[in-house]
C-alpha cells in the first residue's frame, strides 16, 4: 500500500478533486520529501484522474498543500503615517532578493489558517497580532498555479495602529527562522514605494484585494 496516501495532504486533495465531480483512480508517488518528525512537506506523484465529461487530465500533480499570506498596515498613532510591512528575502526559484508580505504554508492546521498567518506574522516580523485583528481579502480560497499543483491561498489583511517608537521598530528589523534558512528584512513602505520593486505575482494580487477590502470596511 502506498503510504502517501494516508497522509492529510493527500487526502485533502483528493477530496477537492472528487468534490469538482473528477474521479481519482491511481496515485502513485514519484517522490516525497518530509520533515524531520515525518510530516509530508511535499509530494510529487502520477496519477490517473478522470474529469467529469470522461477525459483523463494531465497526470503529474505537484502537492504541497495550502498556504496564508497577510496583508499588514501599520499607522503611527502619534504622526499618523500609514505604511505596510513587508518582508525581502532571496527566494530559490530565481535566486533573486522578492519584496513580499508574511505567508506560510499551513501544512496539518489546514482548519486554522488565521491563526497560521499569526504564527508567520510574529516569525518573520515579530509584529504580534491577534485574530480578531484579521480579516479576509477573499470570499474563497485562490489557486496560485493549478495547472500542476494543488497549492491554494487565504489572503488576509490587518490594520494595527502603534505607537511611535514600536512603530519605528519595524523600521530595518530582521526576522525569520534561520533554521529553516529563513533570512528576512523587515521594512515599512508606502505602496507607491513597494509596487516598483515587486516581482512576486501574490503580493501584486494582495495589494489589490487589500484595497478593496478596505474600501467595504471603511
Amino acid at each position: 500500500m502506498n503510504k502517501t496516501l494516508f497522509d492529510q495532504k493527500i487526502r485533502e486533495w483528493i477530496d477537492t478533486v472528487s468534490s469538482a465531480g473528477c474521479t481519482v483512480n491511481r496515485i502513485d508517488t514519484i517522490a516525497d520529501i518530509r520533515k524531520k518528525n515525518g510530516e509530508l512537506l511535499f509530494s510529487l506523484l502520477d496519477t490517473e484522474v478522470i474529469s467529469p465529461e470522461g477525459y483523463k487530465l494531465p497526470h503529474i500533480a505537484f502537492i504541497r498543500g495550502h498556504a496564508c499570506l497577510i496583508v499588514i498596515l501599520l499607522k503611527n498613532s502619534t504622526t499618523g503615517e500609514e505604511k505596510f510591512l513587508m518582508v525581502r528575502q532571496r527566494r530559490i526559484g530565481n535566486g533573486q532578493m522578492s519584496l513580499e508580505f508574511p505567508a506560510g504554508m499551513l501544512d496539518y492546521h489546514t482548519s486554522d489558517p488565521v491563526g497560521v498567518a499569526v504564527k508567520e506574522v510574529f516569525e518573520e516580523t515579530g509584529l504580534k497580532v491577534v485574530p480578531e485583528e484579521i480579516f479576509s481579502l477573499s470570499d474563497r480560497i485562490l489557486y496560485s498555479s493549478a495547472g500542476a499543483s494543488d497549492e491554494g491561498l487565504y489572503f488576509f489583511g490587518c490594520i494595527k495602529s502603534l505607537d511611535n517608537q514600536t512603530y519605528n521598530s519595524f523600521i530595518n528589523r530582521t526576522g525569520g527562522n534561520p533554521d529553516e534558512n529563513e533570512h528576512i528584512q523587515v521594512e515599512l513602505l508606502s505602496r507607491e514605494q513597494a509596487e516598483p520593486q515587486i516581482s512576486s505575482a501574490q503580493a501584486r494580487l494582495a495589494f489589490f484585494l487589500f484595497e478593496k477590502a478596505r474600501q467595504k470596511i471603511s
